[in-house]
């Protein structure tokens, strides 16, 4: 990710892309050679930048977020900010108490689909099935809850207009890959009702991103992979066809297609969030507090899994 974070930058209308930082010369400076920005070993040489991206391992998120909050720096901070709780709590507050923006890449809010899907979202869901599935990743450390499915953990509680669940459930396996969780699934039930069937794989044969929002008169199915979008609003329906036929059931259901509005590359959006952020064009408050759900029910569900 953090070479496609690179990327975005060094093509953004809004920023440059000063330097890479890497533990790694021999594999990330050809990357800083192509783009065109200055490559170090240590932290410092962000000293002198107006903001970072951090994209390292999840297990190094906290040391350089913390020196990178301390300093002032407006932080975007890979999800998850860190898989411990706590640690993310302290963070957050840390970005609080110094008023410096801190984001959290959840990259799919700014997929130009979900976009559209809350631009419909008119009623209060009653039930949300979210599948992120995906082959095996050998090289990732993190559980399946924090990598994946904490994406529709978030995505669910902003469909919910991030309402909190009061209730939470989850199951998970290693897949029999060894200690760390390859396949979790979540149910989630809110104040009103509505229910949130979650579920994500690293152990699947190939790569599905779909969720099924229903409410009570539309059900939207949204494709995260190809962006599209199809909602269904049932009509009408009738037992029995006639004298002298079988008997059947018949339902009538209207099929509507929405245009998706492709702005651009769900990466390249959210860093034009993030520079928001970083001017104050946009509420540092407010993204400051949507950070922390979706970090405290994926700890709930490990801890019940």
């Amino acid at each position: 990710m953090g070479a496609n974070h690179a990327r975005v930058i060094s093509e953004s209308d809004g920023a440059d892309l000063a330097v890479i930082i890497d533990t790694d010369p021999e594999r990330v400076r050809p990357l800083a050679d192509r783009l065109g920005c200055a490559f170090a070993e240590d932290l410092d040489a962000a000293i002198d930048c107006d903001a970072v991206v951090i994209a390292t391992p999840t297990a190094f998120h906290e040391s350089a977020a913390r020196a990178l909050l301390e300093l002032g720096k407006p932080i975007l901070v890979e999800k998850p900010v860190t898989p411990d709780l706590e640690t993310t709590r302290a963070l957050v507050a840390c970005a609080e108490r110094r008023h410096v923006p801190l984001m959290c890449g959840f990259v799919e809010r700014f997929n130009p689909v979900v976009a559209t899907m809350r631009s419909l979202l008119d009623e209060e869901p009653v039930h949300i099935v979210g599948i992120r599935h995906s082959p095996e990743t050998p090289r990732s450390r993190l559980s399946v809850v924090f990598d994946l499915l904490i994406h529709e953990i978030d995505l669910a509680l902003c469909y919910m207009g991030g309402t909190r669940p009061s209730r939470v459930c989850g199951a998970a396996s290693t897949a029999g890959s060894g200690s760390i969780m390859e396949i979790a699934d979540c149910l989630l039930q809110f104040p009103g009702g509505a229910i949130a069937t979650l579920s994500a794989s690293r152990a699947s044969q190939r790569k599905v991103r779909s969720q099924l929002v229903a409410t009570p008169t539309a059900l939207y199915d949204v494709d995260l992979l190809r962006q599209d979008l199809t909602v269904y609003r049932h009509r009408a329906h009738a037992q029995g066809v006639g004298p002298g036929q079988a008997a059947g059931y018949r339902a009538e259901t209207v099929i509507d297609i929405p245009f998706v509005r492709h702005t651009g590359e769900p990466l390249a959006l959210q860093f034009a969030h993030f520079l928001d952020l970083v001017s104050g064009r946009t509420d540092g408050c407010a993204e400051r507090n949507s950070i922390l759900p979706a970090h405290e029910v994926a700890a709930a569900i490990e801890e019940c899994a």
